[in-house]
């Protein structure tokens, strides 16, 4: 099992998103919302993985979080801060 990391700041919010690899097949993704009024989910799924190779992962967590961003905080990807 692996699990590949995206984390960013957008309008002083900071989003975190997991992509998890079980090795059989399958893996899942989480994406979560922390604010100064605590953590909030914003999505959990579980899923047939087909992504090859870790960078897709990464790459994969990265444009998933971009993705809840723009949905839940209206933000363009040039005004998102990415973490390391």
């Amino acid at each position: 099992m692996k699990t590949y990391y995206a984390c960013a700041i957008a309008n002083g919010i900071t989003y975190n998103a997991t992509v998890t690899d079980f090795g059989n097949g399958r893996g899942g993704e989480a994406i979560y919302k922390e604010s100064p009024m605590g953590q909030t989910c914003l999505s959990d799924e579980d899923f047939s993985i087909k992504l090859l190779g870790s960078a897709s992962k990464s790459e994969y967590a990265k444009c998933i979080l971009a993705s809840a961003i723009y949905k839940d905080a209206h933000v363009t990807p040039n005004n998102i801060q990415w973490r390391a």
